[in-house]
């Protein structure tokens, strides 16, 4: 049966929960127009996104022995800031935190935007009441979220065994194998089906085939 011992999910929020890789992509490519540097477009942005965003600036053709990472960052998110209220959550999203929550598994949100961004995202959608902790990273620099999900498990005490960790990035993977989670993958986000390419992990393709899944299998014990 699916996922049948299930007692938590750590949810990733970009790409995952909010379908923002239009936004993302379009902000991007203000900034490297403003560089005179190649456009890119949402399939080549889901193919060279990646974590540490630096490594996915390099690829763009940013400098960084000219620029700074935070000051490239800080610039993405004054054009990304605006634009995320207009943007909608992935579709099955809502049916999803419904269903967990109905059949009493806790959820939480981990990302690796800078914490206060990550609250404000989650209640301008409306959907904090599903969630026992949002949790984000203290500076904008998109760093490794590891030690911020092992904050949070400490902190509500979670069994990792126990517990799942759903994003949209090979990053994401990474994470939940070095807490102890199982990994599960949606990739309707930030990057494309190539990059998990033997990646430990139960991918699909979408929230809503993931909510199909629960609908066919439901979640033992509950």
């Amino acid at each position: 049966m699916f996922e049948s011992d299930m007692k938590s999910v750590i949810w990733d929020f970009n790409g995952t929960i909010l379908d923002d890789v239009e936004l993302a992509t379009g902000s991007m490519n203000e900034l490297v127009r403003r560089r005179n540097l190649p456009p890119i477009d949402k399939a080549t942005h889901r193919r060279v996104f990646r974590f540490p965003v630096s490594d996915y600036y390099r690829s763009l053709g940013f400098d960084l022995n000219i620029e700074r990472q935070c000051d490239i960052s800080d610039e993405f998110h004054s054009v990304y800031q605006p634009g995320v209220g207009s943007c909608s959550l992935n579709p099955g999203i809502a049916e999803a935190l419904e269903y967990l929550e109905q059949h009493g598994i806790d959820q939480f949100v981990l990302s690796a935007a800078q914490e206060e961004m990550v609250v404000s995202w989650v209640r301008m959608h409306e959907i904090q009441g599903r969630f026992r902790g949002v949790y984000g990273l203290s500076d904008r620099l998109a760093a490794s979220k590891a030690q911020r999900c092992r904050d949070l498990i400490e902190h509500f005490d979670l069994d990792p065994s126990t517990t799942r960790f759903t994003g949209d990035t090979d990053h994401d993977v990474e994470v939940a194998r070095a807490v102890g989670c199982r990994p599960l993958v949606v990739l309707q986000g930030h990057q494309d089906r190539f990059r998990f390419a033997g990646a430990d992990c139960v991918i699909y393709d979408s929230v809503q085939d993931l909510v199909d899944r629960l609908l066919l299998d439901g979640i033992a014990g509950n």
